[in-house]
């Protein structure tokens, strides 16, 4: 049986993350293995519960991954592990489209996990009492099983509304005084790493801490329970390909999942850093992740040893995919504070760093002919979020070989060179694995020709 909770709040910027950041730390302090994920497309918060569990944090997006892929993924992610820890995305109710796909309600449905609602008490007493029975009401299938009250300014502001919530039959599991130094910190694409985390938050959390009731909690886990119905993936043969990621402070937006769907398929993973290794070796695949290279501009382009290889394997051919941040790496330039840095080159427009958010949400990606990784007509989903902008991709020997659809818009993505293809898109190989499949056909065919090219000279 899986064990578990998922933590939801009202609407964002609530305290989920602090909330469920403190609950894991106080049950791997007590020996309780967490399996950490996240609801959404996130991927900073799952690099906090890596800090915290010693392992990777996972997605489960119920809009970008096929049912199939998300039970794998959750059982991947929960071998050897005691009970989940879920972060849910936005508010309860809240995802795309008037169904509200991909949203912590319909996961929590789809689990049928207890949900502990994060409510903000700042300023307030007794008018969140209407909230709280407003959304254990509204769908009785989600089970709001206890609530968590947050910036609470004394233990007397606590009592008088634990009594009243708990009349209402749902049981108060703590609370989380107002401290200022609590703030995880943020930037403009959310909030830093877990890389960048610093010991006042730890010290926060360890605070918080004697606030939550450990008890009430781990009661509360220990009385779930779902069976997953065994959902393995279709695997016919390995693809024993190498895999070469981009993976350092600059780039470090990796889904855990797609690492776990390469290697299952029999790819050999390799990491290199574009901030510190002068050479990879020989890729059948050079995958660039998003990230934050604006803030290593200067470093990316120092490191002129390493472009040079990365552009010697794009001119032979090496099959590149890379997203957001791994798209202002190829280029020629990015510009950021009036200043200019020099990326790789390998596509030649320009990109340049704004202050307003250019893209957010889902997307749909229907594959175009002419796309060096995947087959035409093969549809993907992904997610886009980036405060970036290419100032002209008017070049003639650029392919756009994504289709991008949301909601009634469309329009051409996906820059394509030689083998090469850049995207501000994350796409999920969860949400079309036969499609990704293909991808890895391709890949390990390119490989087989050229070896057989070898072995005749």
């Amino acid at each position: 049986m899986v064990k578990g909770i998922i933590i939801a709040a009202p609407k964002s910027g609530t305290g989920k993350t602090i909330t469920t950041l403190a609950i894991m730390k106080m049950l791997t302090e007590r020996g309780i293995k967490v399996a950490p994920f996240k609801i959404g497309p996130d991927f900073i918060d799952t690099s906090h519960y890596e800090y915290i569990c010693g392992v990777p944090g996972r997605n489960l997006d119920s809009f970008m991954m096929e049912d199939m892929f998300l039970k794998w993924n959750i059982k991947r992610g929960f071998e050897g592990r005691d009970c989940m820890i879920i972060e849910g995305v936005m508010g309860l109710f809240d995802g795309y489209g008037d169904e509200a796909r991909g949203s912590t309600a319909e996961i929590a449905k789809k689990l049928k996990l207890p949900v502990i609602l994060v409510i903000d008490a700042k300023g307030s007493s007794q008018s969140i009492l209407p909230l709280i029975y407003g959304f254990i009401s509204w769908d009785r299938d989600v089970l709001v099983h206890g609530v968590i009250l947050n910036r609470i300014n004394s233990l007397d502001h606590y009592n008088s509304l634990r009594n009243k919530i708990e009349n209402m039959g749902i049981k108060c599991l703590g609370f989380i005084p107002n401290l200022n130094h609590l703030s995880i910190g943020e930037r403009h694409l959310g909030l830093k790493m877990g890389f960048e985390r610093s010991d006042e938050l730890d010290r926060g959390l360890k605070l918080v801490q004697k606030h939550l009731d450990f008890q009430k909690i781990v009661s509360l886990i220990e009385s779930s329970g779902i069976k997953l119905i065994e959902s393995g993936l279709p695997k016919e043969r390995d693809y024993p390909i190498d895999i070469y990621i981009a993976k350092d402070k600059a780039f470090s937006f990796l889904y855990q999942e797609h690492i776990d769907l390469l290697k299952y398929y029999g790819a050999k993973i390799h990491f290199f850093s574009p901030l510190e290794d002068n050479d990879i070796g020989q890729p059948d695949l050079l995958y660039i992740p998003g990230g934050y290279p604006e803030l290593y501009a200067e470093e990316l382009s120092n490191n002129s040893v390493l472009i040079e290889s990365l552009n010697k394997l794009s001119q032979k051919g090496t099959y590149i995919l890379a997203e957001c941040g791994g798209l202002i790496y190829l280029s020629s330039d990015i510009i950021k504070d009036e200043k200019s840095y020099k990326m790789t080159g390998i596509l030649p427009f320009t990109i340049k760093m704004d202050n307003k958010l250019h893209n957010l949400g889902y997307v749909d990606v229907v594959i175009k002919e002419g796309n060096p990784l995947f087959e035409e007509g093969d549809i993907f989903k992904g997610h886009r979020f980036h405060y970036s902008c290419i100032i002209d991709d008017n070049y003639c020997d650029i392919k756009k070989t994504y289709l991008l659809k949301r909601k009634n818009k469309e329009y051409e993505e996906g820059y394509t060179m030689r083998n090469c293809i850049a995207s501000y898109v994350h796409l999920s190989f969860g949400s079309n694995v036969s499609g990704f499949l293909k991808m890895m056909d391709r890949l390990n065919a390119f490989r087989e020709k050229a070896k057989g090219l070898k072995e005749l000279l």
